[in-house]
């Protein structure tokens, strides 16, 4: 999801502090919307995620979520059970540690892999439930793995979902889209193959199942989630918001459609305003995304 050169970045002063994400969502909250999720770039690198935490979780939400890539859950994942998180999604490409170390570019350390996965075994003790693991599926790159990811759902009572790549703003891989989207039909065949049959799940049983199709493998104890954003498009279910680390609102992840909060909130929160704004957003959502997005995936999180 990263630009071969990296991202650029901003001053402090142009991002939003813990104060003002937390009064976006009060003014979510006044509006019906129920479910709020953390993402990023990596969320666990701010200093004040707890702060954040506590301020959405003290609006009683439905479900507090956040996406990580897992790396810091050893050491933190306590705390944030404790701060009020409800559930945790980790991103996690590769099952090869080698293949994991050139996915992620090489910014993570030799034994990241297995840093990712004392994570998830520190979340599970601590008090989280439905953990889901995140897979884009890449042609060439790791789709020879999604049989092994499946198989992780026969003894772990998580949710592995597989998504299709998604050719977003100047990532590494968007030039030659065609040759890395691999369709999720293609996908659910080739588990299938090894594993026998999947049987669908109802979708109301799965906490957070967002625009995944659900099933699971005879007699395992977790679940397979298929996020087909390319091959079979859900922008006439799709009814999320994303809020950026600048303040633009957007109402799709490919098109934009982005509405600035920001002057709605400085030098202080107006409440109306950020509704308002909202409802603006709502308004600009596409009948059906386009076939490339207009940013990277790492400036507006998943």
């Amino acid at each position: 999801c990263m630009p071969d050169d990296g991202v650029a970045y901003f001053d402090r002063n142009d991002l939003l502090a813990s104060k003002d994400i937390i009064a976006i969502a009060e003014a979510a909250a006044l509006v019906g919307i129920s479910h709020f999720k953390i993402t990023g770039g990596e969320p666990t690198i701010r200093g004040d995620l707890m702060e954040i935490i506590e301020g959405l979780a003290a609006l009683r939400p439905q479900d507090l979520s956040m996406t990580t890539n897992g790396l810091r859950l050893p050491d933190m994942a306590y705390d944030l059970r404790e701060a009020g998180l409800d559930r945790l999604t980790v991103s996690c490409d590769s099952l090869i540690p080698e293949r994991f170390a050139h996915i992620t570019g090489g910014r993570c350390a030799p034994d990241a892999l297995d840093t990712l996965w004392r994570g998830l075994d520190v979340a599970t003790d601590v008090g989280f439930h439905n953990i889901k693991i995140n897979v884009v599926v890449m042609g060439g790159v790791n789709d020879d793995e999604v049989a092994d990811f499946a198989a992780l759902t026969i003894d772990k009572p998580w949710t592995v979902r597989f998504i299709e790549y998604m050719p977003l703003g100047d990532s590494v891989l968007v030039d030659q889209a065609d040759l890395y989207t691999v369709d999720n039909a293609a996908i659910k065949a080739r588990i299938e193959e090894c594993h026998g049959p999947l049987g669908p799940v109802w979708r109301e049983s799965e906490v957070g199942v967002g625009p995944a199709s659900v099933f699971h493998l005879p007699g395992a104890k977790g679940r397979i989630g298929f996020i087909s954003a390319m091959s079979k498009p859900f922008c006439e279910t799709c009814n999320r918001l994303r809020l950026t680390a600048r303040g633009e609102l957007r109402s799709c992840l490919f098109d934009g459609g982005e509405v600035d909060i920001m002057p709605a909130l400085r030098p202080k929160p107006d409440k109306d305003k950020i509704i308002e704004l909202m409802g603006c957003c709502v308004n600009l959502k596409p009948e059906v995304h386009s076939a490339r997005g207009n940013r990277a995936m790492s400036q507006l999180g998943g």
